[in-house]
């Protein structure tokens, strides 16, 4: 038998092993094949998706920008040069604050400038603003910028690679810095009227703020990231020595996005990726040098397989010792779930041995556990049903009804109107509670109760207090319990009316939320400080055994049995403040007298 079993296991080792080989192989080259031909291009290409949103808003902003200073009356108003030097004069210093203005608002502006057909320049950089006639001897009317084909209309032209010197007085240019840092646009302003005033609206960027919407994607110094425009000249990239160069890799002539590979001295993959306007287009140059990464990797997973393979193989070993100690694992799980209260929680079978004739006894335990909390939870229901009862049961039973309605005969015989409604009322409170002895009954039915109790009320007050019930048809018929709603009636007459020599409105509104029933009963009366206020919820807070003697039926009371009935998550809440009246909801949840019944 051993030996049978021991070529059993043997056989079983080896076939997992091979199988473990097998997919390791297939494993690897699949590994190989995804991280040459896909990785580089697929994680550049998303990170260039991501990137594209960020650039768009960026020039979608500038441009507006831009559109909204070249509307501005102020900058035609220049170019048309009307009224005397002086008031053009005054004009070009409000142009030059308005370019301030423009810069000081949006950062990334490197300088703001107007160079009209005529030689006027009028122009603000973060050091200085100045406005001059140049005669065309400005160094800007030499630049390729200037001499390129004119657009009449009021499309922007963007341009990379330019240097702050190209817009400055030559006495000023010679001593700048020649970098070539600055990203330009270019609006061209036409004057039909007068083609000498037409005018370029130059707006320069600051490079380094667009490189800092793509900067995130800089993997190392070896890595190459940079922006081209349609003419393949480098307007922005991760390093600085390029800016205003053309671009050797060819993507010009391509659309969309792809990549290439290029062998020999620069060994390297190109990959490119056309933005939305197709104006713009960003490169990633990747050495291929960097791919011996990839080859280490996959020596890496190797050795790591290899390591797995040898775990796997020591973790059979035990594969029996594990078997073994599986059910009394389960056992212990499961008795963790009774300690955390999981009570009635069974094991599942056990094997025929001592840890089974354990799980059985575990089982056997647990149900008991189970049965003796619903016989405690069903006797403490009954000993609920037997206090309510008690609670209600503080009004002389049925025959005081039957002796009301015959001295209600009497009056009417004797012709006292007044005394026989009265007693009509009580009579009706009295019919409508001993009816049926059932705890809960319909919220129409308790509203009723109400109207009679209020009636009572007034004959003993002076027909002050005025009743107001606001009911949907679709909540009348739900369950309630039983005398609920009569003690904050009471309340309301007694303390919220007492200094206002009872007069007043009690308004009660009846109101679903989800699967909850919400009962108000708001009176526009003395109402509470906050002091009383807080004294009252602190006493309902604290149970009904900390209530005052005497407060047996009454905000306390109903709290009680509402908790009592429905669960710590149902009751009373109080909502008052002097002299504007009192509030109180009764919180229960939503149901019939059928589900009540069940």
């Amino acid at each position: 038998m051993n030996t049978s079993l021991r070529r059993q296991l043997s056989l079983i080792f080896l076939a997992i092993t091979s199988l473990i080989l097998l997919l390791s192989s297939i494993f690897v080259y699949l590994q190989v094949m995804d991280i040459l031909q896909s990785r580089s291009e697929q994680s550049t290409i998303q990170l260039f998706r991501q990137v594209e949103r960020g650039l768009a808003t960026f020039r979608n902003e500038a441009e507006q920008v831009a559109y909204q200073v070249q509307m501005a009356p102020l900058l035609r108003e220049v170019l048309e040069q009307k009224g005397t030097h002086v008031q053009h004069l005054f004009l070009t210093l409000d142009l030059r604050e308005l370019f301030k203005q423009t810069m000081a608002q949006y950062r990334y502006f490197d300088s703001i400038y107007l160079f009209t057909e005529d030689g006027e320049v009028v122009g603000a950089s973060g050091t200085r603003s100045y406005s001059l006639a140049t005669g065309k001897d400005h160094p800007f009317y030499q630049t390729a910028l200037y001499q390129r084909e004119k657009n009449p209309f009021s499309r922007s032209y963007w341009y990379g690679g330019q240097q702050s010197a190209d817009f400055m007085e030559r006495s000023e240019a010679a001593a700048r810095d020649h970098a070539r840092d600055l990203l330009t646009f270019v609006r061209y302003i036409a004057m039909p009227t007068n083609p000498e005033r037409s005018a370029m609206l130059i707006f320069n960027i600051k490079e380094r703020e667009l490189a800092a919407i793509y900067q995130d994607s800089y993997d190392g110094p070896d890595i190459h990231t940079y922006l081209v425009d349609r003419e393949g000249m480098i307007i922005s990239a991760t390093d600085k020595q390029t800016l205003g160069q053309a671009s050797d890799a060819r993507v010009a002539a391509t659309s969309g996005y792809g990549s290439y590979t290029e062998w020999g001295e620069r060994a390297r993959q190109v990959v490119h990726y056309e933005l939305a306007n197709k104006e713009w287009r960003l490169v990633r140059e990747i050495p291929l040098k960097l791919f011996n990464r990839d080859v280490m990797r996959l020596r890496e997973i190797l050795i790591l397989i290899t390591v797995i393979s040898l775990t796997l193989v020591v973790l059979l070993t035990f594969y029996g010792v594990r078997r073994i100690l599986l059910p009394l694992q389960e056992l212990t799980a499961k008795m963790k779930r009774l300690q955390h209260g999981d009570l009635g929680v069974l094991v599942d079978p056990q094997p025929q041995n001592e840890i089974g004739l354990l799980g059985m006894q575990f089982n056997r335990m647990s149900q008991s556990i189970r049965d003796l909390i619903d016989r405690n939870e069903e006797t403490e229901h009954k000993k609920r049903e037997v206090e309510v009862k008690v609670l209600q049961a503080q009004i002389t039973p049925h025959f005081l009804h039957n002796t009301l309605n015959s001295i209600k005969w009497i009056a009417l015989v004797s012709n006292a109107r007044h005394i026989a409604d009265g007693i009509a009322s009580l009579g009706g409170m009295l019919h409508l509670f001993y009816r049926d002895t059932a705890l809960f009954g319909t919220v129409r039915d308790e509203l009723a109760y109400i109207q009679h109790y209020v009636k009572l009320m007034n004959m003993r007050y002076g027909e002050g207090i005025t009743l107001r019930q606001i009911v949907p048809e679709t909540l009348a018929d739900a369950a309630v319990l039983k005398l609920s709603v009569q003690p904050l009636v009471e309340n309301a007459i007694l303390h919220g009316f007492e200094n206002k020599h009872y007069r007043g409105t009690i308004t009660i509104t009846v109101r679903e939320e989800g699967e909850l029933l919400l009962i108000e009963v708001a009176d526009d009366g003395s109402g509470m400080s906050v002091e009383q206020l807080e004294r009252l919820r602190s006493r309902l807070s604290a149970g009904r055994e900390d209530r005052p003697p005497g407060e047996s039926i009454g905000l306390s009371n109903t709290h009680y049995r509402l908790q009592l009935h429905y669960g710590q998550r149902y009751g009373v809440s109080i909502a008052s403040g002097p002299e504007q009246g009192t509030a109180v909801v009764l919180r229960m949840p939503k149901s019939s007298l059928d589900d009540q019944a069940m």
